[in-house]
């Protein structure tokens, strides 16, 4: 049914994949049309059941743009041997009880592509940027900048100088609890996606795959964001990591994702 593939490519763009998995095993019992085999391919736990469904699709519908450029992305030239198709009253119960998927599903490293380091700083910036003019709002409002400017009208460099310390060291704490705020809140309501992420196409996700919770949010964007911090080296290590982890996500178990939109036919 339309309206059942449309509620799928929902929950699939939400990355509430348990949903959607319950919802195209339905789907493919009623219909095991191309169009449900390539989203049963996007919700899939495993690499070789996502190959199985998408040659399923292509089967189906040859010029099926969706599933041609994902069974492109997927396949290696070393892999030899093709995919066994699933079967199909094996395979739909095994997709309607996600609860009791193997252990060794594939993680979100392995089912999604891993945002690169130039766009997650890019991401950072327009956040920073956004967190910034927070940041001089709550400073105004707490009458920081009437006191600097008290300040620097009386022309004594002394008293200037200590100002400015002040003010420094006031904007400090300030900042850091506005940016816990705006990640923590965002990436939740949002689930796992700041107004930069959101620019740039990248999501939060944990690191075996599903959304992130509210505790997970905390840890990496106020604990682990303190932890990275420090000379700025757990950014940094995001570069050479083998799964582009920085220290905050290593401490959630979470890694950077692009957001997989699904191709409606």
């Amino acid at each position: 049914m339309a309206d059942r593939l449309a509620e799928i490519r929902a929950a699939i763009d939400r990355f509430q994949m348990a949903e959607a998995r319950a919802l195209v095993a339905d789907e493919l019992k009623e219909n095991p049309s191309a169009e449900a085999n390539y989203l049963a391919a996007m919700a899939a736990l495993r690499q070789g059941d996502k190959v199985a469904y998408l040659e399923r699709a292509l089967e189906l519908d040859p010029a099926h743009e969706g599933a041609r450029k994902e069974l492109a992305g997927v396949r290696r030239p070393e892999d030899a041997a093709p995919a066994r198709k699933p079967e199909p009253e094996r395979e739909q119960k095994r997709i309607a009880t996600p609860a009791q998927a193997s252990p060794s599903a594939q993680p979100a490293a392995a089912q999604f592509k891993l945002a690169s380091i130039g766009r997650r700083f890019i991401a950072l910036c327009i956040d920073g940027f956004i967190i910034a003019v927070f940041t001089v709002a709550v400073m105004i409002s707490l009458g920081h900048f009437a006191q600097l400017y008290e300040a620097m009208a009386t022309f004594d460099e002394a008293v200037v100088a200590a100002a400015m310390a002040q003010f420094q060291s006031d904007a400090i704490p300030v900042n850091l609890v506005v940016s816990g705020i705006y990640n923590v809140v965002l990436m939740k309501i949002f689930n796992g996606q700041t107004l930069g992420k959101m620019a740039l196409g990248m999501r939060v996700v944990k690191k075996r795959g599903g959304r992130i919770t509210l505790l997970d949010a905390v840890v990496r964007n106020v604990f682990g964001y303190a932890v990275s911090q420090i000379f700025m080296l757990g950014y940094m290590w995001a570069a050479w990591d083998r799964e582009r982890q920085a220290w905050h996500d290593k401490l959630a178990g979470t890694v950077v994702v692009e957001e997989r939109r699904t191709v409606s036919m």
